[in-house]
């Protein structure tokens, strides 16, 4: 139970997007409120492959949207510990055309073991704790089905979690459903289960049912979609090099691409979600794996390489592959630069063009 808890606490990290250098504003007691987040500043340099039309040449920008600002408020009533976190970044307004406006990107409330509001869902929990670190907001989770950046924050979502279980509700993709989307995963480590000389791995199983409309035609003509996933993290002895670990994850599932990221009928589209996941008039059937490893040289310097696919079984076997390699420094407590080269096999949304990329960013938390 030991790396349970310690499993458990850094899921916690992961959902909070929260650091230890958070600025604390308030200390009354029982009751604290903190400011933190972090501001990034990106350069992006974009080469388009051929086939994407008027965009088939080398190009640069620079992007700040990506910076985050959040408050959180903890207390205890009645000895129950109450927590409020709310976090904006700048994703609001017009992508596509670098409109950078305030986007609320969590606002929940946290009583216990419940998680109720608008948060990471389901699939986010049961799959990007244990993959590797990315530059790439949008692809980090490719090959994954936590691979969608629009659908990974529902307005609504309720969370229970205890002892390494998690069961989720959270406010369906499709209008049409009856239901809410649900999602139940497991989190654990081998030496859990009493092997004294068991590797260090750490895993996560999920699975997971939604309603989806499968015709454009009929809308109360829904499906169950069902999908599965399995997430890992081996932690290697010490080297000469540092430390490091190998990350794999793979899923399968019907019905499963508006979670996924990469649609039956092509990029991710809501106005269009049932293209998404069904043909014909039946449900689509997709995998997916992620494969990957991370170097940690020394406390000021990382490395991860990460390779990512999904396959569609639909009428033209829709692929996506994305590969990257990237290094970070920390350069000061909190600030980071890095690197990271990247190579996608398509276009998945109108702004993520199929060609490669390379981003240097610097980061600095508080």
């Amino acid at each position: 139970m030991h790396h349970l808890k310690k499993l458990t606490l850094a899921l916690a990290a992961v959902a909070l997007c929260t650091n230890a250098q958070a600025i604390e504003l308030i200390n009354d007691g029982d009751t604290t409120v903190t400011l933190g987040g972090f501001v990034k500043a990106e350069g992006l340099f974009t080469s388009a492959d051929d086939d994407v039309p008027e965009n088939n040449v080398s190009d640069f920008e620079g992007d700040v949207r990506e910076s985050r600002i959040n408050l959180e408020a903890k207390t205890v009533v009645d000895d129950r510990n109450l927590k409020a976190f709310i976090e904006t970044d700048f994703y609001g307004g017009d992508i596509a055309n670098d409109q950078a406006e305030l986007r609320l990107r969590h606002a929940f409330i946290q009583v216990d073991d419940v998680t109720f509001g608008k948060t990471w869902n389901g699939q986010f929990f049961a799959v990007a704790p244990l993959l590797t670190e990315q530059l790439d907001f949008w692809g980090v989770a490719v090959g994954t089905v936590a691979g969608s950046g629009l659908n990974v924050r529902p307005d609504l979502t309720v969370h229970y979690a205890k002892n390494g279980f998690r069961v989720t509700a959270q406010e369906p993709v499709n209008d049409d459903a009856d239901l809410p989307d649900l999602v139940a995963s497991y989190t654990a480590n081998t030496s859990d289960f009493g092997y004294a000389n068991a590797p260090d791995l750490d895993f996560i199983v999920g699975v997971m049912g939604r309603d989806v409309n499968k015709s454009v035609e009929d809308d109360s003509d829904s499906k169950i979609g069902i999908g599965g996933s399995l997430a890992t993290r081996l932690n290697l002895a010490e080297n000469r090099w540092g430390k490091g670990s190998l990350h794999a994850s793979v899923y399968t599932g019907d019905g499963m691409g508006v979670y996924s990221g990469l649609c039956a009928s092509g990029p991710l589209n809501p106005a269009v979600e049932q293209g998404c996941d069904a043909e014909d008039g039946d449900l689509v059937s997709q995998t997916g794996f992620s494969v990957g490893y991370r170097q940690v040289f020394s406390p000021k310097l990382r490395a991860n390489l990460r390779y990512g696919e999904v396959n569609v079984d639909n009428e033209e076997d829709t692929t996506l592959d994305v590969k990257s390699v990237n290094l970070i420094y920390t350069y000061l407590p909190g600030l980071d630069f890095g690197v990271e080269w990247r190579d996608r096999s398509r276009t998945t949304l109108p702004w993520r063009l199929g060609g490669q990329e390379v981003e240097v960013m610097a980061r600095y938390k508080f």
